[in-house]
């Protein structure tokens, strides 16, 4: 099974959830999956470090016994993007993608796929190396992963969504699937909700891996249900 780097059209939009969803469908299947969030910022000091939430609660909910450090190499305490986050901390940020795949290399070696969860969107700005400016984007072309995008429903999510399938991957890198994900409570009557998926869909030529609603209960049982809306993906 290949490994997989899951982008969002923006911040808050469930890149962490849908990242958990895909791990524990893969290791229902018996594929052991692991996963990581290499560069993370908004993180917690907890005994004189910074901790990620966000990876801390994949490494829960997943059930994998990776080291924190590894799933997460980058952390940063402001909840900015990491380039600027890394510059009002005076912390150097030239060897962010390069530390990012030295982990995803060893966590490769450790499992047989690796789910690698992005940060913001595709180019947010993660770091900068002999004067040039490196986004996400450029973080999947180093992995050289197909990328799942995660969308909101309703409207708006159009435009923001094909801007985003719009972004510039180079091979091997590739958008493989769109996944749907109500990170808030979505009206049955939204119609912007109910149409916008299919008009995506049609016009990025990208198939709907899955659409998930609003999951309130994130424990590990309830999260096992709901990874199982993803059937049996293969994104190979």
């Amino acid at each position: 099974m290949q490994s997989l780097f899951v982008t969002g059209t923006d911040t808050g939009i469930g890149k962490t959830l849908v990242t958990a969803l895909l791990v524990l469908n893969l290791r229902a299947r018996g594929i052991d999956a692991g996963v990581m969030k290499p560069i993370a910022s908004g993180c917690s000091s907890m005994n004189s470090e910074l901790v990620s939430e966000d990876a801390r609660w994949l490494r829960e909910v997943t059930g994998v016994h990776d080291e924190l450090d590894l799933m997460n190499p980058i952390r940063l305490q402001e909840p900015l993007a990491p380039l600027v986050a890394a510059r009002r901390a005076n912390e150097k940020s030239g060897e962010f993608i390069e530390r990012s795949l030295a982990a995803y290399e060893e966590l490769q070696q450790r499992h047989d796929c690796v789910i690698v969860e992005g940060v913001g969107g595709l180019l947010a700005p993660l770091a900068e190396r002999k004067g040039e400016i490196q986004t996400c984007a450029d973080l999947a072309n180093a992995l050289g992963l197909p990328v799942a995008v995660v969308a909101r429903r309703g409207l708006g999510t159009i435009n923001h969504t094909l801007m985003t399938c719009a972004t510039i991957l180079q091979t091997p890198a590739r958008f493989a699937g769109i996944v749907f994900c109500d990170a808030m409570p979505v009206e049955a009557s939204d119609i912007a909700a109910a149409t916008s998926p299919a008009i995506i869909a049609e016009m990025a030529r990208l198939p709907v891996w899955a659409s998930v609603p609003f999951i309130g209960d994130l424990s590990r049982a309830n999260m096992e249900k709901a990874s199982r809306l993803f059937g049996a993906l293969n994104w190979d």
